[in-house]
């Protein structure tokens, strides 16, 4: 009797319902979310790219020169809060329809991917690899997935509190993260090793697609049931 009366207090303090959109919304926002990945984040990253370029000037070293360790450190610092930028702002745009999301969801992509390149940077430099030499677009798509999916590890606990809050299985957003992002690089490899490279960039917008395949899928079913 103790247990019961137990487990029932304990199932009064949440209440689950399922979310109150319908088949038809839940079917938009999945398709707006994989169709904005496929979009966005390879914009995001030509962007970034260009403000890695322009951070590298800024230290006097043109685009075919490797730069210095600390060169490097804050030019893909400020590359992956670019990336970060991009990718939050679409997401929350189309969280924000579904629930409260708050701006934190932007930082926490921002800053995932920043510290995540901050710390990949601090690790070479004691390695003495300039990080130049680990871009995918240098037929070298291995160790960024890694460091993709890194970031997309980090970001994902850094946005887990904000779903937490009205989402149950909310937890499973990370693993997502961290796939989706490693996928968009990874895929670069596998593409690479059919077509004998040449295509990275080009690849890369269909590891786009396949992150908001597996991310929207995932939210999908973390969505569908809520904590009030």
């Amino acid at each position: 009797m103790p247990l019961t009366h137990s487990l029932s207090e304990r199932n009064s303090l949440k209440q689950i319902v399922m979310t109150t959109l319908t088949k038809k919304e839940k079917l938009g926002f999945f398709t707006r979310w994989t169709l904005l990945s496929f979009g966005i984040i390879p914009v995001s990253y030509m962007v970034s790219l260009i403000i890695v370029l322009l951070v590298h000037g800024v230290f006097g070293f043109s685009q075919m020169e490797g730069g210095t360790y600390l060169s490097q450190t804050v030019m893909q610092v400020a590359g992956g809060a670019v990336i970060g930028l991009g990718a939050g702002l679409y997401q929350k745009s189309l969280l924000k329809k579904v629930f409260k999301v708050s701006w934190a969801w932007i930082y926490a992509c921002m800053v995932g991917f920043a510290v995540t390149e901050l710390i990949v940077c601090l690790i070479l430099w004691r390695m003495n690899i300039n990080r130049y030499e680990l871009r995918f677009i240098e037929s070298n798509p291995l160790p960024e997935a890694l460091f993709f999916a890194c970031a997309g590890l980090l970001t994902g606990f850094l946005q887990w509190p904000l779903l937490r809050r009205y989402f149950l299985r909310s937890i499973y957003w990370v693993p997502a993260s961290t796939l989706g992002w490693g996928i968009c690089i990874l895929i670069t490899y596998f593409t690479g090793m059919v077509l004998k490279g040449g295509l990275s960039i080009l690849t890369f917008i269909f590891g786009a697609l396949l992150y908001g395949l597996i991310t929207g899928g995932t939210l999908m079913w973390v969505l569908r049931e809520r904590v009030l």
